[in-house]
């Protein structure tokens, strides 16, 4: 893996469109998780890479006036929106930057790792970050199950003949690790927390819907140099696109992992 951020040269308004997108298809779930942790008024939290902000607004609004969030991400143009007396925003790298040690009751993260060429070793960092009985909650992607649901549509082989390339394409240049959600629960028993738990929770997405459009921009990033080298054909690119938008066609989405532990 590099350290090249796939998104990091795209378009702003894209992007921005791109994380909304990304907290539609997520938050449901990450907030059920979080809820699962316990009360958290009055806690110090700290959400590592926060995108677009809807974790740091969320775990704001559950710590009160009385508790602390502190959301970095390398680049803090799309927290613009996000404010509070109780929310810091920190412009930072987790791969450099040193975090305080012993400071937080939460430390959480998504869809961070399968970005990153040593997440062990930030798992290791975030860890340590967290206060003796403070709790980790961590979550990724895992495409292993992305596969057409409705198997007699016109378009579900070319889709999965697309979905297959782009994957391994990713893979074999270090953009992002798609496979990586089975992993967490290792990771975070290597650390040694205590009261661990994970779970993967898969959803069948429609085309037209606000995940079908992500997984749209996601791989449309990657078309030129997959047709350009012949691991996909235009037509199948062109089928997959399409099924994408399709309210007909149907997906089984990326499954959505979580592992948590207690220090």
């Amino acid at each position: 893996m590099t350290h090249a951020y796939v998104h990091a040269q795209a378009d702003p308004i894209a992007e921005r469109r791109r994380l909304r997108l990304l907290e539609e298809r997520y938050d449901r779930e990450t907030f059920r998780r979080l809820a699962l942790v316990g009360p958290l008024a009055g806690a110090s939290c700290l959400e590592v890479g926060a995108g677009a902000g809807s974790v740091a607004r969320r775990l704001s609004r559950a710590v009160g006036p009385a508790g602390r969030v502190v959301a970095t991400d390398i680049n803090l143009r799309f927290l613009d929106g996000t404010s509070a007396s109780n929310l810091e925003l920190w412009e930072h790298d987790i791969l450099t930057d040193p975090l305080p040690q012993n400071a937080f009751d939460l430390v959480h993260c998504r869809a961070l790792f399968c970005h990153l060429p040593e997440p062990e070793q930030v798992l290791t960092r975030m860890v340590g970050a967290l206060r003796p009985g403070g709790r980790l909650l961590v979550e990724e992607a895992d495409y292993v199950s992305c596969a057409a649901a409705t198997r007699d549509h016109p378009h579900a082989g070319a889709f999965e003949r697309t979905v297959a390339a782009v994957m391994a394409h990713c893979s074999a240049q270090g953009l992002f690790d798609p496979y990586l959600g089975r992993r967490l629960a290792a990771f975070v028993a290597d650390t040694g927390l205590t009261e661990r738990g994970s779970e993967g929770i898969v959803f069948v997405r429609s085309g037209g819907s606000g995940p079908a459009e992500l997984f749209a921009r996601s791989v449309e990033l990657h078309g030129p140099e997959l047709i350009e080298t012949g691991r996909v054909s235009a037509a199948d690119f062109a089928a997959m696109v399409a099924a994408l938008g399709d309210t007909k066609f149907s997906f089984v989405d990326a499954l959505s992992f979580a592992a948590w532990g207690r220090r």
